[in-house]
């Protein structure tokens, strides 16, 4: 059972739910945008061999951060178990109009990481938040033979 962190931003606003769940390690983060607000967000993964480029061997996301005012999303920030990734910052918001929001998911392993989700519309991303998954240690797990 994976477990929901955030979202940040609106995500009862949005017009399209998604989510992009992990199978395998993410080596990168495409985010577009223009002077106000992040237009798309886009995932690689290992399977296929402003960026944001994770060391896929060691790094993997541990929590998000970012600001949102009015209905989308003006900052946005990706923490990993190595640094900080601040992925897009708008210059064009006054702080009175800007909602702050920060979500760690405490995890220490990559197995725990389950991928992300939120909401856009047609031209901008409106929330995102991310997935985590319990691992079980030191809990022996039972075959059945059949």
């Amino acid at each position: 059972m994976e477990m929901k962190l955030g979202p940040l931003g609106n995500y009862s606003y949005g017009k399209t739910k998604w989510e992009e769940t992990c199978r395998d390690p993410i080596s990168h983060i495409f985010v577009t945008y223009d002077s106000y607000l992040v237009n798309s967000i886009q995932f690689r993964y290992v399977e296929n061999g402003a960026l944001v480029r994770l060391n896929h061997e060691t790094e993997f996301v541990t929590g998000v951060s970012g600001e949102w005012s009015y209905d989308f999303i003006t900052s946005l920030t990706f923490h990993t178990n190595e640094k900080v990734h601040e992925a897009f910052r708008s210059n064009s918001v006054s702080e009175e109009e800007v909602n702050r929001r920060e979500f760690y998911s405490g995890i220490h392993d990559r197995c725990e990481f389950g991928g992300f989700f939120g909401t856009s519309n047609v031209s901008r991303l409106l929330s995102i938040g991310f997935y985590t998954k319990p691992v079980l240690r030191g809990v022996n797990t039972m075959r059945r033979e059949v």
